[in-house]
């Protein structure tokens, strides 16, 4: 894995401060980014099955459903 100079640097400066390697902030870092991704990835998932469960195409459609419940709820 290649880094740049200034990220090489922060990482080192990281594991220093915490008594740790850089492999070990490497591989935390890693994991939180990959567990991250897949959490957006199922919210998006979830979305884009909501939203054809229910007819949403558009923001359009998102805008006039929000009036909607707004005026159903004053």
């Amino acid at each position: 894995m290649s880094l740049d100079e200034r990220l090489y640097e922060d990482v080192d400066r990281l594991a220093h401060e915490r008594g740790s390697s850089r492999s070990q902030i490497l591989r935390e870092a890693l994991k939180q980014y990959v567990a991250s991704e897949t959490r957006w990835s199922q919210i998006r998932r979830w979305g884009s099955e909501s939203a054809e469960r229910t007819g949403v195409r558009s923001e359009a459609d998102v805008e006039r459903i929000v009036h909607e419940y707004r005026l159903e709820h004053r």
